[in-house]
C-alpha cells in the first residue's frame, strides 16, 4: 500500500506535500515489500471464525501482502503484490490466526500470479490472483454480483479490513495475529483531494474508520495500512461475506483523517478475476 500524507506536528499545515509526496502503487517492483510492513491501525484482535478466508502472502519467506481465498486454489490480493514478482518466490498461508505459529493453517506454493492488466498499464484496478499449487480447505470468501457491486462501497456503509502488521500509524510494532477494523465509505472528492487523479472513481472506493483518540493531533483514525495490502473490504451480507475491495493505497501516515484509504473495487475486475 503506497504512502501519501499531511503532517500537522510542528503546527505548519503541509497540503501541498499531500499530492508532491503522492507514490502510484506498482510503480517500483521494489514498493510492495516496503508497503507490506505495516497492517491495521487501531481495531480489535480478530475472530478468525469471521475471517476463515484470511489469507497472508509471503516473499521469500517474508510477509508481504494479504488477501482472500476466493475459490480452492485461487487468492485474491492487491495487483501491486504481484506484479513484477515472479510466482515461485510467493507462498500463502490460510487458516493461522498468528504468523508465527507453524502448527496451525496450511502453507502453500504459488504456481501462478497475475496481476490486473490495467493495474500494469494505467495504475487502476489495484487487484492480483495467486494461483495455489494445491487447494486450500479455507472456506472461500464470495464475490460481489453486478447488482452488490452497484449497491455496496458507497457513502457511509460500514464495512470491514483485516490483516497482520504494524498497529502503529508510523508502521512499527508489527502485530503477532490477525486483527480487524471497521470502515466507513467515505465520498470521493474526500480521496480526490489528498490524492488529485491518483483516485479513480468509480474503479476505487475511499474509506476510513473511526477517530482514535490516543493519538491526539494529527487525527488519526482507524483504518487499513501498509501489511493489509490485497485484503479484503468486506460487506457482510444476508447470503454471507462478500469482498467489495482490495486494499491499495493510503497516507504517508497510515489512519490521516485528511487521507483515507484507497480500496479497488472488486466489482470493476469480475472478468479479470474469473479469467486468472
Amino acid at each position: 500500500m503506497a504512502t501519501n500524507g499531511r503532517a500537522r506536528t510542528i503546527g505548519v499545515c503541509l497540503i501541498a506535500l499531500l499530492a508532491a509526496a503522492s507514490v502510484i502503487p506498482g510503480a517500483s517492483a521494489k514498493q510492495p515489500e516496503k508497503r507490506a510492513r505495516a497492517s491495521i491501525i487501531g481495531g480489535l484482535k480478530a475472530d478468525l471464525a469471521q475471517w476463515p478466508f484470511a489469507a497472508a502472502v509471503f516473499r521469500k519467506g517474508r510477509f508481504h501482502c494479504s488477501g482472500s481465498v476466493i475459490a480452492p486454489s485461487k487468492v485474491l490480493t492487491a495487483g501491486h503484490c504481484v506484479d513484477g514478482f515472479k510466482p515461485f518466490t510467493l507462498s500463502v498461508v490460510t487458516g493461522r490466526f498468528r504468523l508465527s505459529d507453524a502448527s496451525s493453517g496450511e502453507s502453500f506454493g504459488a504456481i501462478a500470479a497475475e496481476a490486473h492488466p490495467d493495474f500494469h498499464r494505467r495504475q487502476i484496478h489495484d487487484v492480483g490472483v495467486i494461483t495455489l499449487d494445491r487447494p486450500t480447505t479455507a472456506p472461500p470468501i464470495s464475490l460481489p454480483t453486478a447488482d452488490e457491486g452497484a449497491s455496496f462501497g458507497y457513502p457511509g456503509q460500514l464495512l470491514r479490513v483485516g490483516g497482520w502488521g504494524a498497529r502503529n500509524p508510523f508502521g512499527f510494532k508489527l502485530s503477532k495475529v490477525l486483527r480487524a477494523a471497521t470502515e466507513q465509505v467515505r465520498v470521493d472528492r474526500r480521496c480526490r483531494k489528498a490524492y488529485h487523479k491518483l483516485h479513480v472513481v468509480p474503479a476505487m472506493i475511499c474509506a476510513s474508520g473511526r477517530r482514535i483518540g490516543k493519538y491526539g493531533r494529527p487525527s488519526i483514525h482507524e483504518t487499513a495500512c501498509t501489511g493489509d495490502s490485497g485484503g479484503p473490504l468486506v460487506a457482510d451480507l444476508p447470503r454471507g461475506p462478500v469482498v467489495i475491495g482490495t486494499v491499495s493505497f493510503g497516507g504517508a501516515l497510515c489512519g490521516l483523517g485528511a487521507a483515507p484509504t484507497v480500496y479497488s473495487r472488486v466489482s470493476d475486475s469480475l472478468a479479470f478475476i474469473g479469467s486468472a
